[in-house]
């Protein structure tokens, strides 16, 4: 595979296993509303921008903030921390593009705090990514490029785009990634999306091949 000077990855599901916690956070957000949601509709929300998934549960517009609020509060708790875990592939794979002297970054719709928080728990906060990017510093969601294009900004990057790559597990990710002129890579570790037209990988480790 071709090698990058810049890795930006996206957070959820690409680098951490955040699917409990997501659950654990959504349901318990949209609980405090009133609002009961099964636990496999949180899978399509991990998917998709939080206003659409919001607009999709039918909640009252008026109260979005509120819900923001909500999903802040949830997933900043212990239990929530507690429930993300690191895939197998993430650390060797990180190691390998720092020593090969890639630079990386996040680039996630997470809270940037957050991120920094599971980070420091696995001893990651500060040897491996230079950028991160969450939804406060970058308030539109994916697919719109502003959150890929904020990290090169943050980054003062100046180098040609066809160097930098943004790895996520949605087409929203590669649609972002595209729209931002960097090249997209789909990890696709379920063969969820089987005929694709982007670059594709199951594991991390097709980074390093």
């Amino acid at each position: 595979m071709q090698k990058f000077n810049l890795y930006l990855f996206d957070f959820d599901g690409t680098l951490f296993d955040t699917l409990a916690s997501s659950k654990y956070v959504f349901k318990k957000s949209y609980a405090a509303m009133g609002i009961d949601i099964e636990e496999e509709e949180v899978v399509a929300f991990t998917r998709i921008p939080i206003p659409e998934g919001y607009a999709k549960v039918g909640a009252p517009p008026e109260q979005f903030i509120l819900f923001l609020n909500n999903l802040l509060k949830y997933v900043s708790t212990t239990e929530s921390i507690n429930l993300t875990k690191i895939f197998p592939d993430t650390y060797e794979v990180l190691l390998d593009l720092r020593s090969a002297e890639a630079e990386l970054g996040i680039v996630t719709s997470n809270n940037a705090k957050h991120v920094k928080r599971i980070l420091k728990k696995y001893y990651m906060q500060d040897y491996f990514f230079s950028v991160i990017v969450g939804y406060e510093e970058a308030p539109i969601s994916k697919p719109d490029p502003s959150p890929i294009l904020k990290a090169l900004e943050m980054l003062k990057y100046q180098g040609d785009k066809s160097d930098v790559c943004y790895v996520g597990d949605s087409l929203n990710d590669c649609k972002a990634a595209t729209n931002a002129g960097v090249t997209p890579i789909l990890l696709d570790r379920e063969n969820e999306y089987p005929d694709t037209p982007y670059l594709k990988i199951v594991s991390l480790n097709d980074l390093l091949r």
